[in-house]
């Protein structure tokens, strides 16, 4: 649920802070109050397309911030994407610049439009004046009756299960077709494993020999500073060894007067014995160097070897062997090819039964809610006076395996009786159109996991006595979602919890909008009376939208208690405080 909502220099808004509750909030105003901004603003908090012409005119950038009520959806993609989790709040920021850069936040935290987008899916459902265009494309309807019935999880199975089958397609196609083309493949294969094998590479050689060169290399000049040091070490005059010794027999008979002295004693001796080993290994390291001219040549012949072979695969030493394992794999495969194509045939036709089994399952599950979809949409249209609208949902198995499953899902509609149901893109006209929008909005709210609808005149084309259908099934709809609904149809607007008013004024010489919270008496009524007579509220204006007011009361029970963020803790708090 959307708790809380501020939009800074987002064309005619400076400032708006909102506050929404749960249930129905409405908001209405004149034509180009600034109604839609609001919708597009929250676009921007869901990972929408930012664009710097939106910004206001003399500013440098402009910022959206929302408050969202914590869900566990939310929490677990917090937790899964190592986000900060602040308690039973999400606060989302957008920053708009000039330059056309746009930054995004998560709790205060940093991150790309893609992370956003993906953290929001799902969180905010908008619907808009034209949405019911998107109900004309029939791939939409599998995906709303597989949101109806819950089918994500056996639909995921499938998906699975055909995967599996494109995988051994793959392997098939990849063995397949022109001979010519498989044995030139072999032929390259074999050259390629020829060379690398030839030059019988190991694990660590280059490594190895590049140390080798280095010491073969450097011989004279690590014999003549061995030498040197082992002089310095046990040399006739002044030595380490010596000196160390001498200090030891001091030490030694200074400690039978004083036995304190007897552990620098031992340190001594110690040291002495490290440096007699030094001096010893050194010896014989300066014995064992020689210098091998010939032996040199043929550890650099090696390493360029070694070298040129990385550079023709681009890779390192292990990745060459890495690549010698997987063109022997493969050349083992092209040359079993036979052998091979019948293997994987088998491994098709099982994978196959298991996604057609699997297919059908979905395809039983899909027909099985297809009907009581159907019967819901069908109902809701009835409250919409369509009541003798056919609308059915058909599901057509078929026995290919596809992407999605073996059906074709198709939404099909006649407003008319007595006329023979048709695809929706041509029988729907735009009002008949937006009401079947309605009533699949009513039929998926139990099943939806979405916790806030936004309908941006979703109702258009719909007036007179329907209007007031419209507007008790939105408040039905509210009453499984939070629902905000901006619209001219003071009908829908009397069946509010909350209402909202957009707009706009002078201040000094600059348009500004701005949001007011309408009390629910006179305030409210004057809004309505506005809406249903235009510029000048008459007497009887104010009278009609008294009567909708009791009307709405009286069908929708008793109003809805709206709940208001704390003033610190809560989302208007935090919205100060992240400014």
């Amino acid at each position: 649920m959307l708790l809380g909502l501020r939009i800074s220099n987002v064309a005619v808004i400076e400032e708006v802070e909102v506050a929404f509750g749960a249930g129905l909030t409405v908001l209405t105003g004149e034509t180009g109050a600034g109604k839609s901004i609001l919708v597009d603003s929250l676009g921007l908090l869901l990972g929408g397309r930012a664009d710097a012409d939106a910004i206001r005119a003399g500013c440098e950038e402009a910022s959206v911030e929302g408050v969202f009520e914590r869900t566990p959806v939310l929490g677990a993609r917090l937790e899964e994407l190592g986000l900060p989790d602040l308690g039973d709040e999400v606060l989302v920021r957008r920053v708009v610049g000039r330059s056309g850069r746009a930054k995004a936040y998560i709790n205060g935290s940093l991150v790309t439009v893609g992370v956003l987008a993906r953290f929001m899916r799902g969180a905010v459902d908008i619907a808009g004046q034209h949405e019911h265009v998107s109900l004309f494309d029939a791939g939409l309807h599998r995906v709303l009756l597989d949101r109806y019935g819950q089918l994500e999880q056996q639909l995921a199975t499938y998906m699975c299960d055909y995967a599996a089958v494109a995988d051994v397609v793959e392997r098939m196609e990849a063995l397949g077709g022109d001979e010519n083309r498989l044995r030139e493949r072999a032929e390259f294969l074999r050259f390629q494993l020829d060379e690398i094998t030839k030059l019988e590479p190991e694990p660590g050689e280059d490594v190895r020999l590049d140390a080798e060169r280095k010491r073969l290399a450097g011989s004279e000049k690590l014999k003549r500073q061995g030498a040197e040091a082992e002089l310095l070490l046990g040399g006739e005059e002044s030595s380490a060894v010596e000196t160390v010794g001498r200090a030891l027999g001091l030490v030694n008979e200074a400690a039978r007067t004083d036995a304190t002295l007897a552990p620098v004693a031992q340190s001594l001796g110690a040291a002495l014995s490290e440096l007699e080993e030094a001096q010893r290994r050194l010896n014989r390291y300066v014995e064992g160097l020689e210098s091998d001219p010939a032996r040199l040549g043929e550890v650099e012949d090696r390493l360029d070897a070694l070298k040129r072979l990385c550079r023709k695969h681009a890779t390192t030493l292990d990745g060459v062997l890495q690549k010698r394992d997987a063109l022997e794999t493969e050349l083992s495969t092209l040359d079993n090819r036979q052998e091979v194509l019948e293997e994987l045939a088998r491994e098709r036709k099982s994978a196959e039964d298991r996604a057609r089994r699997s297919g059908e399952a979905l395809s039983r599950a899909r027909i099985a809610c297809a009907g009581t979809f159907g019967t819901q949409v069908r109902e809701g249209l009835g409250m919409l006076a369509l009541g003798k609208a056919a609308f059915e949902v058909r599901v057509t198995p078929g026995l290919q395996l596809k992407a999605e499953g073996l059906d074709e899902v198709e939404f099909f509609f006649s407003a008319n009786p007595g006329e023979p149901s048709r695809s929706l893109a041509k029988v729907a006209s735009g009002g008949e159109a937006s009401r079947l929008l309605l009533a699949l909005k009513r039929a998926l709210a139990d099943s939806d996991g979405c916790g806030c609808y936004i309908l941006d005149e979703a109702d258009a084309g719909v007036s007179g006595a329907i209007a007031d259908v419209v507007g008790r099934m939105i408040k039905d709809v509210s009453g499984h979602r939070q629902v905000l609904c901006i619209t001219h149809l003071p009908q829908v607007a009397a069946y509010s919890d909350a209402h909202l008013l957009i707009r706009k004024g002078l201040k000094g010489e600059r348009t500004v909008s701005e949001v007011v919270a309408l009390d629910a008496g006179a305030e409210r009524t004057q809004e309505l009376a506005r809406m249903m007579s235009g510029v000048e509220v008459t007497r009887e204006a104010l009278g009609a939208a008294e009567a909708l007011v009791r009307s709405a009361s009286r069908a929708s029970g008793p109003p809805r208690t709206r709940r208001e963020p704390a003033p610190e803790g809560g989302a208007r708090g935090r919205l100060r405080r992240s400014a």
